[in-house]
């Protein structure tokens, strides 16, 4: 089965692109990048029309979509979340999970080790080892120290988690971030009043990231460096919640000039009420009201995730920075797929058949997943 995706602007890998060009993709694997392609035969085509051609997008942090809520598992609720998904142009997506008790978290995961859809990477785990005094949305009556019993527990029994937030100031931290490491796991640090010191030593430990960077953490104070201070001045990938919403404009427009597109990694962070209409809704155990797409807590007015599309962010990137969208596929693509080793997130002989077109408005208007062509407006 062949699938041809040809007149468009090939974006590849965030640098290089072709500027009127196809992509062949094969049993579900890119195998012809074209200038040229006049000749070539397939069994679907897909003309873009002079519209962008671009991998597909990854969404490594999210926690559902149309009410569905990855902390209650279900088989047809995943393959929703799935389904909804490749709208915004999502090929890839782990299932953020939010702190249970210890027993309620394992039978969670063993849920998850029986089915996954193809689309999901793994299992990030947010929490249980964070700072209580940086607790979010988080149930605080499951916040606890890092427990590396637990963590084996939980990797045991569900080989599909692939990342964990944690607070690398708390006891113990530093030793499960570097054991996670070793382990394969990307550790990211949140949730968090670590100084700028204790960060870029959780780096030397094995940390890779940082989790909603700004959002319930330390901030980049002129006498208190804290966990934003010690992101600017590190390596780790640094994901960014472009709502306009989480952050302002302008710190998101400085976040872009310090940090650069090499260590953005854009995720919307969505709460399970994503996609819904305007009213109250439940999330984490609390009260979560949705006002024109904003989500709040009813009771203290907190930030309780977003509603915010991958592409939407995609948009506002460019729109807040002025930057191109082979700058937005890197920090939307090629970045997360790096972080996660994944063959995804380029357009490159032997990856994944994930291919999304869209316009300058980021609107996605076709989308081949794994070979098969899922959504195509130009029908």
């Amino acid at each position: 089965m062949k699938t041809l995706i040809k007149n468009g602007i090939i974006i590849i890998d965030g640098i290089k692109r072709i500027n009127q060009g196809a992509v062949l993709i094969e049993d579900g694997i890119i195998v012809g990048i074209y200038k040229d392609y006049q000749q070539i035969e397939a069994n679907s085509v897909i003309d873009a029309r002079n519209n962008y051609i671009i991998p597909g997008l990854l969404e490594t942090h999210t926690h559902g979509v149309l009410g569905h809520d990855f902390n209650e598992y279900s088989k047809m609720h995943l393959e929703e979340i799935n389904e909804a998904l490749l709208d915004e142009g999502v090929t890839g997506f782990n299932a953020s999970i939010v702190c249970e008790s210890h027993q309620d978290t394992l039978t969670l995961l063993s849920a998850y080790q029986d089915f996954s859809p193809d689309n999901m990477i793994g299992v990030h785990l947010e929490g249980p080892y964070l700072n209580l005094k940086n607790k979010g949305v988080m149930k605080e009556e499951h916040l606890r120290l890092a427990n590396l019993d637990e963590f084996n527990q939980y990797i045991n029994i569900c080989p599909k988690i692939v990342a964990m937030t944690i607070a690398p100031e708390l006891p113990g931290s530093l030793d499960l971030i570097n054991y996670g490491n070793n382990n394969g796991y990307v550790m990211y640090l949140g949730h968090s009043s670590a100084s700028a010191k204790e960060v870029l030593t959780a780096q030397e430990y094995g940390a890779k990231g940082i989790t909603h960077l700004y959002n319930a953490m330390s901030q980049h104070l002129h006498r208190d460096p804290g966990v934003v201070t010690g992101a600017i001045l590190s390596d780790l990938m640094c994901e960014l919640i472009v709502d306009g919403f989480h952050i302002h404009e302008d710190i998101i427009k400085a976040t872009y000039k310090a940090i650069g597109k090499e260590r953005i990694i854009l995720i919307t962070d969505a709460n399970p009420c994503k996609g819904l209409p305007d009213g109250e809704y439940q999330f984490s155990g609390k009260n979560v009201v949705i006002t024109n797409g904003h989500a709040t807590v009813k009771e203290t007015g907190r930030i309780a995730g977003s509603t915010l599309k991958l592409n939407e962010a995609c948009a506002n990137m460019m729109k807040y920075c002025g930057c191109s969208i082979d700058d937005v596929v890197l920090m939307a693509a090629v970045n997360p797929a790096k972080l996660y080793g994944l063959k995804q997130g380029k357009i490159e002989i032997g990856y994944r058949g994930d291919i999304v077109v869209v316009d300058d408005n980021f609107e996605v208007l076709a989308l081949v997943n794994q070979g098969l062509i899922k959504r195509n407006k130009f029908e």
